[in-house]
């Protein structure tokens, strides 16, 4: 799924909440939207960051570093 950033960070609860969350509970979020319906989903770093990884969200023009 794409999703786009909106840079937005705010305290909240995670709606993915991986197995490595840290914001089960109010903690650092920020919101993402998804394209091209423009739904928001509030996501944790670790949880960003995971979904990015195993490619199950894509943000357009961004580059994994370290991959070859």
């Amino acid at each position: 799924m794409k999703v786009e950033s909106t840079g937005i960070v705010m305290i909240g609860v995670c709606d993915v909440q991986t197995d490595r969350c840290v914001a089960k509970t109010p903690s650092p979020i920020t919101a993402v939207w998804t394209l091209p319906g423009r739904n928001q989903i509030n996501v944790c770093k670790a949880c960003l960051d995971d979904q990015l990884r195993t490619g199950s969200w894509t943000i357009e023009g961004a580059r994994v570093s370290g991959m070859r």
